[in-house]
Order: C-alpha cells, then sequence, then structure tokens
C-alpha cells in the first residue's frame, strides 16, 4: 500500500512539472531582451545585482501577462549562466569527441580548454543561452584537441544576426543592444514602415553605415515594411545607432563588436 501511494505520489509531482514546462519561448526571448534595457549586463555592479534585476523584471512580466508565469525560471537561468556582472568571465562552449556540447562560466579564457579529442570556444554573446550552437560558438574561435595530438585553433564562420525595426509598430530596435563577433553582419528586418538605420548619437550621423546603402546618412530615406539592410562589422568597437525620424522616441541601439 505505501508503495502504491510513492507511486502516486511520483506521478502526481511529474504531471506537475510537465505542466510547470515553459512553452513559449517567444516570450521568453522578448522578456530577456526587454530586461536588457532594464538591466543592461555590460554596466552591471555585480553578477548577483544583475540576476536580482533580471528576476524582478521577469516578475513583473509574469504580473502583467506577458511572461507565461512557468517560464520565468528560464528568463532567470539565462541570467544566472551569464557573465554580466563578473568581471573577465568568458561563456565556454565544450564539445566531446562524440558531439555532446555544454556551455559552462569560466573567469578567464584561459581556461576553456577542450576535452580530449574534443573542441572549445569561448562564446561571443554573455549568456550561455545563446552562446553554443551545435558543436560551437556563436561566434569567436574554437580550439580541438584531438586524442594524442597537438591542440589547434580555428576560427568560426561569421554569423549573421538579425534585428527588427519598429516590428509591430514599436518604434524600437529589438534586439536594441547585441553582442557579435569580428566579421559578423546583421541583417536589419523593418516590421513596420518609416524608418531608417543610422549609425551616430543623438541624431548626429557619423557615417560608418546606414541604411538603405550606405550613403546620404545625414538626410537617409526611410524604409518600407519588409525591407532589408545588411551591414559586416569588420573591426571590434562599439557602435551606435538610431532612426533619424524617431531617435528623440528612443528608437536606438547599439552593436557591440568582439
Amino acid at each position: 500500500m505505501k508503495r502504491l501511494i510513492r507511486i502516486v505520489v511520483v506521478l502526481l509531482l511529474s504531471i506537475g512539472t510537465a505542466r510547470a514546462a515553459c512553452t513559449d519561448p517567444a516570450a521568453v526571448a522578448s522578456t530577456r531582451t526587454a530586461a536588457e534595457a532594464k538591466c543592461p549586463c555590460e554596466t552591471a555592479a555585480s553578477h548577483k545585482a544583475y540576476v536580482h534585476c533580471v528576476a524582478q523584471f521577469a516578475k513583473a512580466a509574469a504580473t502583467s501577462g506577458s511572461l507565461p508565469k512557468e517560464c520565468k525560471a528560464e528568463v532567470l537561468r539565462c541570467a544566472r549562466k551569464s557573465t554580466c556582472g563578473s568581471k573577465g568571465f568568458v561563456t565556454c562552449c565544450r564539445t566531446t569527441a562524440t558531439g555532446s556540447t555544454k556551455c559552462s562560466l569560466k573567469s578567464v579564457t584561459a581556461k576553456c580548454t577542450a576535452p580530449r579529442g574534443g573542441s572549445a570556444c569561448v562564446g561571443a554573446v554573455p549568456s550561455c543561452c545563446d552562446s553554443c550552437s551545435a558543436g560551437g560558438c556563436a561566434g569567436g574561435t574554437t580550439t580541438t584537441t584531438p586524442p594524442g595530438g597537438a591542440t589547434t585553433t580555428t576560427t568560426l564562420k561569421a554569423r549573421t544576426h538579425t534585428v527588427m525595426v519598429g516590428q509591430g509598430g514599436a518604434l524600437t530596435f529589438s534586439p536594441a543592444n547585441l553582442t557579435i563577433a569580428v566579421g559578423d553582419t546583421v541583417r536589419w528586418v523593418w516590421g513596420s514602415g518609416g524608418h531608417s538605420v543610422v549609425s551616430g548619437t543623438n541624431g548626429t550621423a557619423n557615417n560608418t553605415f546606414c541604411s538603405p546603402s550606405d550613403s546620404g546618412c545625414d538626410n537617409p530615406p526611410l524604409s518600407n515594411s519588409g525591407a532589408t539592410y545588411e551591414h559586416t562589422f569588420t573591426q571590434a568597437g562599439t557602435f551606435p545607432y538610431y532612426c533619424s525620424v524617431h531617435f528623440s522616441l528612443g528608437m536606438t541601439g547599439t552593436i557591440k563588436v568582439q
């Protein structure tokens, strides 16, 4: 009888866990993007303070209904497994000889070493939720240690990142803050018309890039919904940009290249 009770309890617990699973990755992604504006990773005083800030934001989002309550834990997990507020830390993707990839945080780049017969790479973004792809990193370099062989380092293929412009009619870039690797390309996609992408700050173009053709940046034409514009970043640095007609309303963004 006691065994039967234990089995029933286990089944009930498993059902509760299944019901609590987050099934809305889009809500998680949008909440994390919005949290970045409230809890900037780059200026976090400490990792603990950053995680606390994100936790409060996720709680408010769940209360308002924009984030399913069962997804709060996923938003918080991504914050905890990030380098935000931890100076010098990096995300490390280690792939075993059998192809299994796991992400962890390392206090210095040198500690991100490949397992025997596998590979390792330092991610170009701060959270383990985004750093690792199948068998590698989302940007960066890969270190491989073959069985009994010398360690080799390979530069990973450049990636293309998408930023939505005015999605849903909002006067925003989404994500507004994006970290990429040198050689990566950013593709802006217009979710609504009447916007532009111009490098610079406070409405002053610096002529590094601008839509739709990198010319006439001081007075660029506005693009319609469905338009796209791409720029490849070949040097490290921080590149702020704005919409020429809505920057005063907060329609600005930043690309960090490392």
